[in-house]
């Protein structure tokens, strides 16, 4: 390839531009260079919003740029992150615009792990972190739902299984079948808009969802995420029955029951008539027993109380006896209470007197009670007149006592007076001097003015005089 790309080089004699540079390296590289399985670990990974994907793959000492285009991205199963081990197949070409050599993938692999698998546990432990395999969600199963829905692929074997079971089981059920294709691509998209369907339908009380066995590939479309979502949504409880009991789907951790296959579905959801038949009969041969010996138990009940209980004449003829026995008791009791009556009467008529004889007694009693009281009557009045004759007697001479007593008081009380009064004084040749101007006693000379007017009292009569000096 280096002697063929030097001859193609060292034959152009004329100077060239660089597109044609680039092309003539690009022609090169794709005339004489194959399609390669690139071994690598993924970096710098992202994805363009037309969808195609770039990443870098590299190694302990080179790296190459790798763009996949949007159309081969498609089909890649597994989510590509930085770090990853990859295989790529793809072919090497140059980038016009930057003259950069860059690998066009076709294909992606895992390394070491398969791909399919690998995706697998990525979308199984996203799910698993929203919640959408928590137990807490699942629904019980009806007992024996009137209609089932059966979403499967039209003529499949898993089809047939789950028809021979349900109406060999339950043949009076009704069924709903919405076909759909379960396997390559597409599938997953009818089986999901299958089981929107039946919840729009919304006849179903439970769903069977899946199909008969295969390899991973032929079972891919229960383990799309759209089916999961779908089974999720989904206010119909769902059995998921794909493959065979060592296969396990996504649809299976998220349906509301897992079945092994879609026979084990249909021996699930529908129970079995005969056994049914057979429960009913050994319940009601249980019922029967249980109320024999219920029976049983009454009639020992009432024949002890048939036995305890009398014939009513016996019961008659008893109380008879017993109401003569009673009225005797009772007659010999009211004879001998009326003896001890007469007896008691007899004696209080002994000592009971006769009427005269009582009247003349409290005739006695009477009249000696009223010279008693009379005498001591006479007696208190002379007391009493004594007693108010002595009182009289001391209130007068120590009424004349007091009396005297306050006619001195009053006397000397009289002389101490006459002896303070002003008009003594005033009789004594002294002179009250009061200044007209505010009516005061004048007692200081530096109290008035020099022609200020003043009013003197005398003993008899009043001055009205002038100052026209003092002296201080």
């Amino acid at each position: 390839m280096d002697e063929q790309l030097e001859f193609g080089l060292r034959a152009t004699l004329r100077p060239i531009g660089v597109t044609d540079l680039v092309r003539a390296v690009r022609d090169a590289l794709e005339t004489n260079l194959r399609e390669f399985w690139v071994v690598g670990e993924v970096s710098n990974a992202r994805q363009a919003p037309s969808n195609h994907f770039y990443f870098t793959l590299k190694d302990a000492r080179s790296s190459i740029a790798v763009v996949m285009f949007r159309s081969a991205f498609e089909r890649v199963r597994f989510r590509v992150h930085d770090g990853m081990k990859i295989i790529v197949r793809g072919r090497v070409s140059v980038f016009d615009q930057r003259g950069a050599l860059q690998l066009y993938a076709e294909e992606i692999e895992p390394r070491g792990m398969g791909a399919l698998q690998i995706a697998f546990e990525q979308l199984k432990r996203r799910l698993a972190a929203e919640g959408l395999f928590d137990n807490a969600r699942k629904r019980a199963l009806p007992f024996l739902p009137r209609t089932i829905g059966i979403v499967t692929a039209r003529g499949g074997a898993g089809l047939r299984d789950i028809l021979t079971i349900i109406v060999g089981r339950f043949p009076n059920l009704h069924l709903i079948i919405r076909p759909a294709r379960v396997q390559g691509s597409g599938a997953c998209d009818e089986v999901a808009e299958a089981i929107l369907d039946l919840n729009r339908d919304g006849r179903a009380e439970v769903i069977i969802v899946g199909r008969g066995g295969g390899s991973l590939e032929d079972l891919w479309a229960f383990n799309e995420e759209v089916v999961a979502r779908a089974i999720h949504g989904s206010r119909i409880p769902v059995i998921s029955a794909v493959g065979h009991e060592i296969d396990y789907t996504i649809a299976d951790f998220v349906a509301d029951f897992r079945a092994p296959t879609p026979t084990a579905a249909a021996q699930m959801v529908v129970p079995s008539m005969a056994e049914l038949s057979a429960r009913i009969d050994a319940g009601g041969a249980a019922l029967r027993f249980a109320l024999g010996r219920e029976l049983a138990g009454w009639r020992e009940t009432v024949d002890e109380l048939g036995s305890r209980i009398r014939h009513p004449a016996s019961l008659i003829a008893e109380t008879r006896r017993g109401v003569v026995s009673t009225s005797l008791e009772l007659n010999d009791g009211v004879v001998a209470r009326v003896a001890d009556a007469h007896h008691h009467v007899r004696q209080l008529e002994l000592r009971l007197r006769s009427p005269a004889a009582a009247v003349r007694e409290l005739r006695l009693r009477t009249r000696a009670l009223t010279l008693r009281l009379a005498h001591a009557t006479a007696a208190r009045a002379r007391d009493e007149t004594r007693r108010v004759e002595n009182l009289s007697s001391r209130l007068g001479s120590s009424g004349a006592s007091a009396l005297d007593l306050r006619r001195r008081s009053m006397a000397a009380l009289a002389t101490r007076l006459d002896s303070i009064s002003p008009l003594k004084v005033l009789e004594r040749g002294y002179a009250v001097v009061i200044d007209s101007r505010d009516g005061r006693a004048v007692r200081d000379a530096s109290s008035v003015q020099v022609g200020g007017t003043l009013d003197i009292r005398l003993a008899k009569g009043r001055l009205g005089a002038r100052v026209t000096s003092r002296e201080l």
